[in-house]
């Protein structure tokens, strides 16, 4: 399944980015380009990094 059908970003690459160390949206569009066009999944890369993130220490920073 897409999680970016703009750049036909799958919800496996953002999975991949987010073990690799991708915390915020902008890292993962960094890593996949998920997110860096017309920002409509911003809200399915958020739920992704909750999930499988859960508390990211990095996260917490870039929040404060």
């Amino acid at each position: 399944m897409y999680a970016c059908v703009c750049s036909a970003v799958t919800v496996d690459e953002v999975h991949d980015a987010i073990d690799a160390g991708a915390d915020t949206i902008e890292t993962i569009g960094a890593c996949t380009r998920a997110g860096t066009t017309c920002g409509t999944c911003h809200d399915t890369l958020d739920e992704l990094l909750a999930e499988r993130c859960g508390p990211c220490p990095l996260a917490a920073l870039s929040v404060a």
